[in-house]
């Protein structure tokens, strides 16, 4: 029944066949031709198959073979190398045996040295703080190496040398030495000269604690303080170098050093000392001067009052009080010679009695006072100015002082108050524009009072001249009469 149903399988399939090559006969041409094709190309696509599968399964086998055989193989290494760990570990246990061995003999034939050798080390661990002071001493650029020397021995585990031991109370020695010593070395100092660069120069060392330029290399300026710091910015590193502050403490401390530098060898002067090495003259280079808190820290507002109201008002009462001083010279030279004229306030009005002395006294009183009132104007001229620039300094001050508070207050606000530093600012614009503003109105003060003195004064003589003319025409008056 199988066979038969083959058949007829193969039956459907030509009738399948021959039904489309008749609906295509272009694809007839390019397949099997008949039955015996078909099966014949059936059976060469099974053998072709069977034959890649075959393939494939001698490249799995030969693919498991390599493995097995690269496993082997790491085994093996793994057990070489496990067996090269012991013998290493038996032979590490053997060298610590005979290293204990070799410090107990160690031990037992050092005998007293090895209890020096601890009473050095402890030595050295207790004269460390020293140790640190060397290293940022300025005698180390002319001891050299024996900072380095100190930390190798007290972090070596060997037996020390005599030479190697007597060299801490060398070191201690030598800075004790150095303490007392003003002496002059040579040393290359960064950020120096005009350029800002780094260059040998010569410099005088006052014991172990400050340094300065001595001015005798070109381009350097003598006075010039400089410190030591290590080139990774720390004072605690060995390899150390000498570096000009760049702000320079007061003018009086240089002044001194130059004193000192200039000094003969048996000559006493007085000269500053720095006990930090360095320290103080950095903060004392850091304390911003008058100058520079007035301009800097007054902010604006400051500046108003220094640009605009002190040499505005100072110029206008100075000149006020020239000009009335003149004035009045020449008023009092006039009042004694009695001469008409144009060229000061009295002889004009000597010039108006001229010019009316021939009128009755009430007319003449009467000329004189206008002539003492359009005077007037001129001797006062810009004393109000000088009054008001003197009234409106404290308010611009206090202007800015409300200004610094808000500075103070937002930076509070937004940072906190745990860091002083941050509402430093606003603090130094409030007490800095306040002072100006006193700074600017007392002189102001003081010069419109003195203005306002001197120009009452010239008016009184006005008046009293002009008094006395028409006293002494009155007068004759009276005398003609009788």
């Amino acid at each position: 029944m199988k066979t038969i149903f083959s058949f007829k399988a193969l039956g459907a399939a030509a009738l399948l066949g021959l039904s489309s090559l008749a609906a295509a006969p272009a694809m007839a041409q390019d397949g099997p031709s008949s039955l015996s094709a078909v099966l014949e190309a059936v059976r060469r696509d099974s053998s072709q198959m069977s034959a890649e599968n075959q393939q494939r399964l001698r490249e799995f086998q030969q693919k498991r073979n390599e493995q097995s055989q690269i496993l082997e193989e790491a085994r093996q290494e793994l057990a070489a190398a496990e067996a090269r760990g012991r013998e290493l570990s038996a032979e590490f246990d053997e060298n610590e045996a005979r290293l204990g061995e070799l410090q107990a003999q160690l031990e037992a034939e050092a005998g007293d040295f090895a209890e020096l050798l601890g009473q050095f080390r402890t030595a050295a661990g207790e004269t460390m703080p020293q140790i640190r002071s060397i290293r940022s001493s300025f005698a180390n650029f002319q001891y050299t190496g024996r900072v380095e020397q100190l930390s190798e021995i007290s972090q070596a585990r060997t037996l020390p040398t005599r030479q190697d031991l007597d060299s801490l109370p060398k070191s201690i020695l030598q800075e004790m030495i150095a303490q007392s010593e003003v002496t002059t070395f040579t040393a290359n100092v960064a950020n120096i000269g005009p350029e800002e660069e780094n260059m040998d120069v010569e410099l005088l060392r006052v014991g172990v604690f400050n340094a300065a330029t001595t001015g005798a290399d070109d381009g350097v300026s003598g006075g010039q303080f400089v410190e030591v710091v290590s080139p990774q910015g720390t004072r605690d590193e060995p390899f150390l170098r000498a570096f000009r502050f760049r702000k320079q403490p007061r003018g009086e401390f240089r002044s001194q050093m130059m004193k000192l530098v200039d000094a003969g060898p048996d000559e006493v002067v007085r000269a500053p000392v720095d006990p930090s090495k360095g320290d103080l003259f950095g903060i004392l280079g850091d304390i911003p001067s008058w100058g520079d808190r007035l301009w800097n820290d007054g902010g604006f507002v400051g500046r108003i009052i220094i640009l605009v109201l002190i040499p505005i008002g100072v110029l206008l009462g100075l000149y006020k009080i020239v000009t009335l001083f003149l004035m009045g010279n020449s008023m009092r030279s006039t009042a004694k010679t009695r001469r008409a004229g144009k060229g000061n306030p009295l002889a004009r009005v000597f010039e108006t009695y001229e010019e009316n002395k021939n009128q009755d006294v009430e007319t003449l009183e009467l000329k004189l006072d206008e002539t003492i009132l359009q005077e007037t104007p001129k001797i006062e001229r810009f004393n109000e100015i000088v009054k008001v620039l003197a009234a409106v300094a404290p308010l611009v001050g206090l202007l800015g002082t409300v200004i610094g508070m808000i500075i103070t207050f937002t930076a509070i606000t937004i940072y906190g108050a745990g860091d002083p530093q941050l509402m430093a600012g606003g603090i130094s614009v409030a007490l800095v524009t306040t002072v100006l503003g006193l700074l600017a109105a007392i002189p102001l003060i003081l010069l419109h009072a003195i203005a306002a003195a001197m120009a009452r004064g010239n008016q009184q003589v006005l008046d009293e001249q002009a008094a006395g003319l028409v006293a002494e025409r009155a007068e004759g008056e009276q005398r003609g009469m009788a």
